[in-house]
C-alpha cells in the first residue's frame, strides 16, 4: 500500500526476474496454445527471423518466427491477414 509519499513496500523485480516469472507461469499453466489474431506490423530482419504483431481489437502480442520457419512458409505474411499461431 502506498504511503503519503507515493512509495510502496513492493519489492522491485529486474527485467530478467519478471521475464522468467512470466515464462514459468506460461509453461506451467499451458501445455500448448493456439492463438487466432490479425497480423499487424511486421519485419523480416537481416538474420532472416520475422518479427510481427498478432493482434485483436483489445490486445497485441509481439511474436518472432525463426528463420527456418520463415523459409518454409507457403505464403507471404501481410498486415491484416488472419493467422493462427
Amino acid at each position: 500500500m502506498p504511503d503519503s509519499s507515493g512509495q510502496t513496500n513492493l519489492p522491485e523485480l529486474s527485467v530478467s526476474e519478471l521475464a522468467f516469472a512470466v515464462k514459468r507461469t506460461m509453461e506451467t499453466t499451458f501445455d500448448r496454445v493456439r492463438v487466432r489474431g490479425e497480423l499487424g506490423r511486421g519485419v523480416i530482419a537481416k538474420s532472416g527471423h520475422m518479427y510481427v504483431d498478432l493482434k485483436d481489437e483489445n490486445a497485441t502480442i509481439n511474436t518472432v518466427m525463426w528463420k527456418w520457419q520463415v523459409a518454409s512458409l507457403k505464403f507471404r505474411p501481410e498486415e491484416g491477414l488472419e493467422a493462427i499461431a
